[in-house]
């Protein structure tokens, strides 16, 4: 009995002693990160909160986003009862902008998880393996390249339609051949260092070479990378929207209210543009703080130069 307790008494004394490691292995990069990286701290603030205020607006005293307020009048300016005021078919301005945020984050992270898979995968095939492979891929873009990306997201769109996924990988489509170009040129780099000989030398397989050996020297690059494409992303559904071919009209989003729905009315009603506008612009700054600063902490030749 003595015995068992005081296995049982060990058992649990070590899980607590892993359970503390793995915290200060957390807590003390996070802090590390908070203490030299000021500016990225504060867009990942901010990224959380337009992620949270978009996830939770149905608790944050929002109306239906779509739906015309009976009791409300038109254009009706910022005040306690609409904290951002009203638009022109009396749209609860306060639940269009958090509800906008939706559509809008959905489009950026998506099309970065479209264009980062995609540019990894065939950047690495193209760079490391090369021959016909690389032609194929280097002409492809080419092609795609040379189109300009606003024409690609309107056959997109009216090709197909104006959804929320439609943009994801027209935007996608749009940004894949610029990372593929990117990451190519490393992995090219890459597969002449000598650790690459000495994996090929003891009977490494070209796959395990490019996804263990070379992929974790780009993702500094993938993270830079995606810091861009994201708030990119943004820009791009803004400025379609803004033209009157991105979402379908009625849709919350940042871009939407920013459309020709709402451009006749900027000057006489001033909130349509500022709450919309500075919610794009916030979300565009935040990540490009947070991925510059993320940048800055994870690449390796950063290390030890004072600057991080």
């Amino acid at each position: 009995m003595e015995r068992s307790a005081t296995a049982a008494g060990e058992s649990a004394l070590a899980e607590l002693r892993m359970e503390r490691g793995l915290a200060e292995r957390v807590l003390r990069p996070l802090a590390r990160f908070v203490r030299t990286q000021p500016l990225g701290t504060l867009g990942a603030i901010v990224i959380v909160l337009l992620i949270a205020g978009s996830i939770f607006a149905p608790f944050l005293n929002t109306v239906d986003p779509r739906t015309s307020i009976r009791e409300a009048t038109t254009l009706d300016a910022p005040s306690g009862d609409h904290f951002f005021g009203t638009d022109r078919s009396k749209r609860d301005m306060w639940s269009r902008v958090l509800y906008g945020g939706r559509p809008t984050l959905l489009i950026g992270f998506g099309a970065v998880a479209v264009t980062m898979a995609a540019g990894i995968v065939l950047a690495l095939a193209a760079g490391f393996l090369g021959g016909i492979v690389d032609i194929i891929v280097s002409r492809a873009i080419e092609i795609i390249i040379a189109v300009p990306a606003i024409l690609w997201l309107l056959m997109f769109t009216t090709a197909v339609d104006r959804s929320v996924q439609t943009l994801i990988f027209g935007v996608a489509f749009t940004f894949t051949p610029i990372a593929i170009r990117i990451f190519r040129g490393n992995v090219i780099q890459e597969r002449s260092i000598a650790y690459v000989e000495a994996a090929r030398v003891i009977g490494a397989s070209g796959p395990r070479i490019m996804f263990r050996h070379i992929l974790p020297n780009l993702l500094p690059l993938v993270i830079v990378a995606a810091s861009i494409t994201i708030p990119a992303a943004m820009l791009a559904e803004a400025g379609l929207t803004f033209l009157g071919l991105g979402l379908d009209p009625g849709t919350p989003s940042w871009a939407q209210d920013l459309g020709p729905n709402n451009r006749t009315y900027f000057r006489s009603a001033w909130w349509l543009l500022v709450f919309p506008g500075a919610a794009l612009a916030l979300a565009v700054l935040a990540f490009n703080f947070f991925g510059d600063s993320l940048r800055d902490v994870l690449d390796p030749r950063l290390r030890g130069s004072g600057l991080v």
